[in-house]
């Protein structure tokens, strides 16, 4: 599964911001949004507003 569209919390840091992921893969087994929102997150230590799922990506 795939995490995309991810909306960035960086207070408006454009440096950051373009040092972020536009896409991350989640781990085999992991489904329950929350946990995926909290992976994409203590991955990359910025909070978010949300993202979307495509569950055809491996």
């Amino acid at each position: 599964m795939r995490a995309f569209n991810i909306k960035w919390d960086t207070d408006g840091d454009m440096d950051v911001l373009e040092s972020l992921p536009k896409e991350m893969d989640i781990p085999e087994g992991m489904e329950d949004e929350e946990e995926i929102s909290d992976y994409i997150s203590d991955q990359t230590g910025w909070c978010h507003f949300g993202f979307e799922l495509d569950p055809e990506i491996e």
